[in-house]
């Protein structure tokens, strides 16, 4: 990473922890339209940034921690921008869609979580997002499980051999419990596929990332 880059980000990021008012200091110390990331030619723009650290931000709120900590998850937002991206842009060129009915639907389930619509439109505002940010969101996100099912998942298979020589690799779980191979077999199952998925899903982006073209455009 820069350090020019690193060092704004921090900047940023010490009035968040500090102000605890991100919107309104964000605003007024940084120019929230810059571009921060170059992805393919898709350009990051600093309050997209911005958006993402806060929600990274808030699962330590009221805790101290160390410069180093604050480094890591800059880094990690910024890889997590990189990812979501370039996945995403994998649906563009495979032609998954999703429709708005789908987005709808998750909307509500994410609503209906909440005791009332206050305390929902309080989290988009904590978030420093809008509906329409968080819709924008949704689609992404089914775009991308779409992605991953169509590319990965759909192509695994877990055969016999495969459970029975996890349930005897792995006699803790089941044998010494006396719980039967028949009866652990679809649990197995599900275990082994779910592996398979995670191994599949990091060598696709593996490989999808040493194709792109990624750029710090802050200076």
């Amino acid at each position: 990473m820069r350090r020019g880059l690193l060092r704004t980000i921090l900047t940023i990021t010490c009035l968040i922890m500090g102000l605890g008012v991100f919107q309104a200091s964000a605003q007024e110390n940084a120019d929230a339209t810059a571009n921060v990331l170059n992805i393919n030619g898709t350009m990051i723009s600093q309050e997209q940034f911005q958006r993402e650290l806060t929600t990274e931000l808030s699962k330590d709120a009221g805790k101290s921690i160390t410069e180093d900590e604050l480094k890591a998850k800059v880094q990690k937002v910024l890889e997590k921008i990189v990812r979501n991206e370039l996945l995403y842009q994998e649906c563009e060129k495979n032609s998954i869609l999703v429709d708005d009915e789908e987005i709808n639907q998750k909307l509500d389930a994410e609503k209906n979580k909440f005791a009332n619509p206050e305390e929902y439109e309080q989290s988009l505002k904590n978030s420093n997002k809008d509906e329409a940010i968080r819709k924008s969101e949704i689609k992404r996100d089914l775009a991308i499980q779409r992605l991953i099912n169509q590319k990965i998942a759909s192509n695994i298979t877990i055969d016999d051999k495969e459970i029975e020589k996890y349930y005897k690799d792995n006699p803790d779980l089941y044998k010494k419990k006396n719980i039967s191979l028949e009866d652990s077999k679809e649990e197995i199952k599900k275990k082994l596929k779910l592996e398979k998925i995670a191994d599949g899903y990091n060598k696709f982006y593996v490989e999808v990332k040493s194709k792109a073209k990624v750029e710090y455009l802050v200076k």
